[in-house]
């Protein structure tokens, strides 16, 4: 099978970012595309991808925002710096924060997307069978007799 078209190209990051690529970029870029293509349909679990064709197709404008932020996001911070500081130069990076990956905003949106808003519908009866009986005593404290059904 052969691998899936990234869901963003490289002239939609480099509209996004307002520069024109190097020639020793294009290939991070593109890893970099690919990467978070597949992240959003792993966590979309669908591809957007005509079977027929081999091309992307009705993929939501706001799935292609998201893989052109998380892309953006490796390209202008390659070296995955958290923080830096100038005097006595110091910096901040954690395990893999240069890898391509999705916020809690970006799975939001994603899950927007596609429709799943966390909301449900929960039944609130069961298929219990119940008693509609309605019963009435009377003023000598005799036992209680029927008097119809609630649904009469």
């Amino acid at each position: 099978m052969p691998p899936l078209p990234p869901l963003a190209d490289v002239e939609d990051l480099s509209y996004r970012m307002g520069r024109e690529f190097t020639s020793e970029e294009l290939p991070r870029i593109e890893a970099a595309l690919d990467d978070a293509s597949a992240l959003v349909r792993d966590e979309a679990g669908k591809t957007w991808v005509d079977p027929l064709t081999g091309l992307v197709t009705d993929l939501p404008a706001s799935i292609r925002t998201v893989v052109l932020r998380m892309a953006e996001r490796v390209v202008r911070n390659p070296q995955g710096f958290k923080s830096e500081s100038a005097g006595d130069y110091s910096y901040d990076r954690g395990p893999g924060e240069d890898d391509v990956y999705l916020t809690d905003k970006e799975r939001a949106i994603i899950r927007r997307a596609l429709g799943k808003t966390g909301l449900w519908t929960q039944r609130v009866e069961r298929d219990d069978l119940y008693d509609t009986t309605l019963w009435c005593e009377d003023n000598y404290g005799c036992e209680l007799f029927p008097i119809g059904s609630e649904y009469d």
